[in-house]
């Protein structure tokens, strides 16, 4: 009882070996039942072979092509695309002609090389391992995450090849989950009981297990689950059990161990012996997260489509059940990076009367609780000088000032700070004000537009000259009497430059820097 969509690349003849299939002088494509692959038009060739690809006769090109299959079981429709085009489009009832009475079938591939050797590689791109979840941030909230339904596994036998575990048997344990009806495991003719259980290595919602015993079965015997392979849960029993194919259908949740406990057997003088331990039911996801509590999932941890709610920066893993490879596991971080709930449109440090007069205005506010004035001396290390209350919430200008008392000669680096209700801060741009000498304040030793010289007693004159960087004069000026304020570096490019102060015959030099 088997169909086979065969690929075939080798050609079978007359005259090349006894292999005389009637295949055709292109690589093509046939359905076939049963095993039989001679094309001679009886009812075992379901379709007859047609050429593989729509334009190439021979696809040996060593490139790699795709190809999907389609079985629609209502409508019995069968389709096969071969590199984007459909090759074949019959109605046929696989299951009613091919699979009569089975509900459920085995899948997969195999190949021969006919008289040469070759390399035939298979890439599914379909798997459940290729989907991913996503790193993203977030302020507050959840992240919605939905995964392919896993319900096209349901009817895999989730016991095949997975670890198992006997209390007795020398290792041949594996032979009860290898698939093959012809190995067996047998336990120790010691005392009852004996158990064997297999590792299902992801979890699942059982439906049924499937024994099919040897002559030396148990005519006692429990059908046991577990989450810890500690603490077990009885979910059968009987005591009257006859041997042969048993097929067990219980209900059981959230399983990851599955047991066969016996306890009676029919032959005093041996002991349990199963050619196979197959155990159905659907799997399930099963997540996690890396920080316990602070990121919740919900509804539970096993559903398909989950809610991600983490109160800080949190990984979560999602183990994924695989046919092949017990389950495969895929993480993704949720980081918590809330923006600036103050929106700082200017802030300003004056100096002024031996002050410096901090000056900062917002556009909107969003759950602020208060600003940090801070200060420094090298413009590095800062220290605070000051806490003033924000507004909380406003969707208007709101205008805010501090002063600083203490401004000594040399340079003083100021910053505001907006701190929110959750903690999180968000500093303002850096200003400074230098003091170089008496009576005579530069504002900003760096700058964008323009400085300004902030004359703060009386002076009979100020000149000032600019140089670039290799000593030129760019500038000069006398002023006599100057007023509070004077502007300068307007007209300067950008780049540093030295200025030259010079009044009532003292002289300092300052670096300045305009920047784009």
């Amino acid at each position: 009882q088997s169909m086979a969509i065969e690929f075939d690349t080798y050609r079978n003849i007359a005259g090349t070996g006894f292999e005389v299939n009637n295949d055709p002088t292109f690589d093509h494509i046939a359905v076939e039942k049963n095993g039989d692959v001679v094309h001679d038009g009886s009812a075992n060739n379901i379709t007859a072979p047609i050429q593989m690809d729509a334009v190439l006769t021979n696809v040996k090109t060593d490139l790699w092509y795709d190809f999907q299959i389609n079985y629609n079981a209502t409508s019995k429709e069968l389709k096969v695309y071969f590199n984007g085009s459909l090759r074949v489009n019959i109605v046929y009832d696989i299951k009613a002609n091919v699979f009569p009475g089975g509900q459920y079938v085995y899948w997969g591939f195999t190949s021969t090389t006919g008289g040469f050797s070759n390399i035939q590689q298979i890439n599914i791109d379909a798997t459940l391992t290729s989907h991913v979840i996503k790193d993203t941030t977030i302020c507050s909230g959840s992240v919605p995450v939905t995964l392919p339904s896993l319900t096209s596994l349901r009817g895999t036998n989730l016991a095949l090849n997975n670890p198992v575990v006997a209390s007795s048997g020398g290792g041949n344990e594996v032979q009860a989950v290898d698939g093959n009806l012809g190995s067996r495991w047998a336990s120790d003719w010691a005392v009852d009981p004996q158990w064997i259980y297999v590792d299902l290595q992801s979890i699942a919602d059982i439906d049924s297990v499937v024994l099919d015993w040897e002559g030396a079965y148990a005519t006692a015997y429990q059908i046991q689950t577990s989450t810890d392979a500690t603490t077990w849960t009885n979910r059968f029993s009987t005591t009257t059990n006859t041997g042969g194919h048993n097929k067990v259908v219980f209900s059981a949740t959230n399983v990851r161990y599955v047991r066969m406990y016996g306890t009676a057997r029919s032959l005093a003088s041996y002991g349990y012996s199963l050619w196979e331990f197959k155990v159905f039911g659907q799997p399930k996801y099963v997540w996690s997260t890396n920080n316990g509590t602070n990121g919740t999932i919900s509804p539970n941890i096993y559903s398909t489509s989950v809610t991600l709610s983490p109160s800080t920066t949190t990984t979560y893993s999602v183990q994924i059940p695989d046919p092949c490879l017990g389950y495969t596991t895929l993480s993704a971080t949720v980081t918590i990076s809330c923006p600036a709930s103050v929106e700082l449109i200017e802030f300003t440090a004056i100096p002024t009367n031996n002050k410096v007069l901090l000056n900062w205005n917002t556009a909107s506010e969003q759950n602020s609780n208060y600003f940090e004035v801070l200060k420094s001396d090298d413009g590095i290390n800062f220290y605070l000088m000051g806490v003033v209350p924000a507004s909380g919430n406003s969707t208007t200008a709101r205008s805010y000032s501090f002063e600083d008392n203490t401004m000594p000669k040399g340079n003083s680096y100021y910053k505001i700070s907006s701190v929110d209700l959750d903690g999180s801060k968000k500093d303002s741009e850096l200003k400074s004000v230098i003091v170089k000498t008496k009576n005579i304040v530069l504002i900003s030793s760096v700058f964008e537009n323009e400085t300004s010289l902030l004359i703060t007693g009386k002076l009979d004159y100020i000149q000032y000259s600019i140089f670039d960087m290799i000593g030129r004069e760019v500038i000069h000026k006398l002023i006599s009497n100057p007023s509070e304020v004077i502007s300068i570096g307007k007209e300067l490019s950008s780049g540093c430059y030295l200025l030259k102060l010079e009044k009532d015959k003292e002289i300092e030099t300052i670096k300045i820097c305009k920047v784009e």
